[in-house]
């Protein structure tokens, strides 16, 4: 899957139109506004799918308020 630009780790979507809604893993790994509720633990956390790790939602994306 190409980096450039950010694909969705689950669905494979192209998020370059949205980088606003997408969420993103210290490592590297890109989920689309779509797929974030498949993976979410709580409210507040989503558990990368390639990694393991735990993810705060707010502080995944890339434009923050």
């Amino acid at each position: 899957m190409s980096k450039n630009p950010p694909n969705c780790f689950i669905c494979g979507k192209n998020c370059e139109d949205k980088l606003d809604k997408i969420f993103y893993c210290i490592c590297d790994t890109a989920i689309c506004d779509m797929c974030i509720n498949s993976i979410k633990k709580n409210d507040t956390t989503w558990i990368c799918p390639n990694c393991k790790e735990a993810c705060n939602l707010e502080e995944s994306t890339l434009f923050r308020d």
